[in-house]
């Protein structure tokens, strides 16, 4: 016969004897055996599903102004976010990155940011495939991609994750990168930033494309327990 564990109305553990756990993002979260003994409460387990909304790129925006749904857009001028269904990585769409073709070399900036709900305490992985379809003339700066991870205190940006992505040329394929976070979400911070800033020094015409974007946390159990 089965032996109740000790775990009261706070275990919320998936097991013969407590509730399973919905995180924030409407996740179900599975928990071990070895786990389930340590009888923690929900907010000690971090999400086991995907994270980010969209991350195919797969749906339009409705809002005026946002191009892809649940993705913040922000374009310099002479710039722009659509979504392409002309050269992907997986699935029907992609985001990409445009520039128009300028007489000199001058730095355009594009931003592509998502607001995530998290569990404090709980480590991160991003996922993300990229490729540099064209590029214009270069001036003496080379195109980059900054892929981050941020939370914001107090008014200040402190990051979890910041990867730097530099081409000398364009690609033939898609690459995809796998990047964890240096440290886990703080255990105040129960919200954090996906973002992807692409500095393009060119006299235009560049288009840099971006798919499969998954954001999924690596341990199960949170740091703050």
């Amino acid at each position: 016969m089965l032996k109740e564990p000790n775990c009261y109305n706070k275990c919320l553990v998936t097991g013969p004897f407590c509730n399973p756990i919905y995180n924030n993002n409407d996740n179900y979260v599975n928990v071990s055996s070895k786990d389930s003994e340590k009888c923690l409460p929900a907010s000690c387990f971090c999400e086991t599903g995907e994270l980010i909304r969209n991350g195919g790129f797969e749906l339009p925006g409705v809002e005026p102004g946002r191009v892809l749904a649940d993705w913040e857009s922000l374009a310099a001028p002479e710039s722009r976010v659509v979504r392409t269904t002309t050269d992907v990585y997986r699935g029907n769409s992609a985001a990409s990155i445009q520039t128009n073709v300028l007489p000199q070399p001058i730095l355009r900036t594009v931003r592509l940011r998502q607001s995530v709900t998290v569990t404090p305490g709980c480590l991160y992985k991003l996922k993300f495939a990229e490729r540099l379809v064209a590029l214009g003339n270069l001036g003496t700066d080379l195109p980059a991609l900054i892929a981050r991870i941020y939370y914001v205190y107090q008014g200040f940006q402190y990051d979890l994750l910041n990867a730097a992505i530099q081409k000398t040329q364009i690609d033939k394929k898609y690459h995809l990168h796998s990047e964890k976070a240096g440290l886990p979400v703080p255990c105040n911070v129960s919200a954090i930033f996906v973002q992807f800033e692409f500095f393009l020094p060119s006299t235009g015409g560049d288009i840099w494309n971006l798919d499969a974007v998954s954001l999924q946390s690596v341990k199960n159990t949170s740091v703050c327990c």
